[in-house]
């Protein structure tokens, strides 16, 4: 990527070795690879001002705590999953895409059982989720998202809503198809969603669930609490 030399300082600091660094190149394409280590850079880069100020002490460690886990580093692919701890993780990696402009609630079932399951791709799916709620609540006053866990027998379920203007009657049967997008050309490739789709119900057992209307869309997700890999 250009000016790594100028990056590689600041990734030391925060204690990012050449080992961590090949395991979140495995775990992500690369335009989103280099996208990552940008914002570490320039986040370590102001918090380390505000540090001098004495603010902000020890936030900078927590977003990388948070990346590691996002991404279950040095873990093995099947494992016991902590549901909230990745929908935590996933909103501190948003976090630069919230601005503060959308409230985010959570209630969080503080039993959840942990789930076996691919962390990892587990929030690359809370990840394409958001990132679409964001995406279409950017302009919107009084946006809001809501995630909430529960359990319901063997099963845990997670719901991810916005107050967005919802997704027309006409393409819900659609979302989940690969390359289907309602983003403008270049913003979107259509993908997320169906990839998301083949995580849960392919590779995890489990379901994943729209219900839309103008005011309030709904993804719900079923995941099992074990399952035969």
């Amino acid at each position: 990527m250009e000016d790594s030399w100028l990056i590689a300082p600041n990734l030391v600091n925060l204690n990012y070795s050449e080992e961590d660094l090949t395991a979140l190149a495995l775990k992500f394409p690369a335009e989103r690879l280099n996208c990552i280590i940008e914002w570490l850079d320039a986040t370590f880069s102001v918090y380390s001002l505000l540090n001098e100020l004495s603010l902000g002490s020890g936030r900078i460690f927590t977003i990388v705590k948070s990346l590691k886990s996002y991404a279950y580093l040095d873990q093995a692919p099947v494992q016991s999953v902590n549901v909230n701890e990745g929908l935590d993780d996933t909103l501190t990696i948003l976090q630069n895409k919230l601005k503060g402009k959308i409230s985010v609630k959570k209630e969080y079932d503080p039993d959840l059982p942990q789930i076996m399951g691919y962390g990892s791709e587990l929030n690359q799916v809370w990840t394409n989720i958001l990132d679409n709620a964001i995406d279409i609540l950017q302009d919107q006053d009084d946006a809001s998202i809501s995630l909430r866990t529960r359990k319901e027998s063997e099963w845990v379920i997670v719901e991810i809503e916005d107050n967005g203007p919802g997704i027309p009657e006409e393409v819900k049967s659609n979302i989940f198809d690969a390359f289907f997008t309602t983003k403008a050309p270049g913003k979107g490739t259509g993908l997320g969603l169906n990839i998301s789709y083949s995580i849960i119900v392919q590779k995890h057992r489990g379901d994943i669930k729209v219900k839309s209307q103008p005011g309030q869309t709904v993804f719900e997700v079923w995941l099992p609490i074990n399952f035969e890999d």
